[in-house]
């Protein structure tokens, strides 16, 4: 049985459409609030921009333009809980990233919901400007 995620808003940052589906259904199943899920990285910053997550998983590669790290890097400025799920090995993360959890695909959306569940929960709220 997963974990509840119940106060928790999740952004999931993933391009592949069953994957993000599947992934939300999950987190939504186990009582989150989804943000997205966005399928390029400059939605997703757009996004954390308006309203900080709790916690998040994302991809690396979207739109097959290889993999990108700007958004794994603004969530961790913003101490958002995040999990990378990648088909790339964990040593393509730069030094600076080294400390967020990374997954490879394919991963069973039951362990994404796990590791969420297992990480504190900080309070989302939306941005000021």
């Amino acid at each position: 049985m997963d974990r509840e995620l119940a106060g928790c808003v999740v952004l999931v940052v993933e391009d592949e459409y069953l994957i993000a589906d599947d992934t939300a259904e999950a987190l939504r199943d186990a009582r989150a609030v989804v943000l997205g899920p966005c399928p390029s990285a400059d939605e997703a910053l757009r996004m954390i921009d308006e309203c900080t997550p709790s916690h998040a998983v994302l991809d690396l590669n979207l739109d097959g333009s290889g993999a990108r790290f700007d958004v794994a890097r603004r969530l961790k400025d913003r101490r958002v809980h995040s999990v990378i799920v990648t088909g790339y090995d964990p040593f393509v993360l730069p030094r600076d990233l080294a400390d967020t959890l990374c997954l490879q695909k394919p991963v069973s959306r039951h362990a994404v919901v796990e590791v969420l569940a297992a990480r504190p929960a900080r309070v989302a709220g939306r941005r000021s400007h």
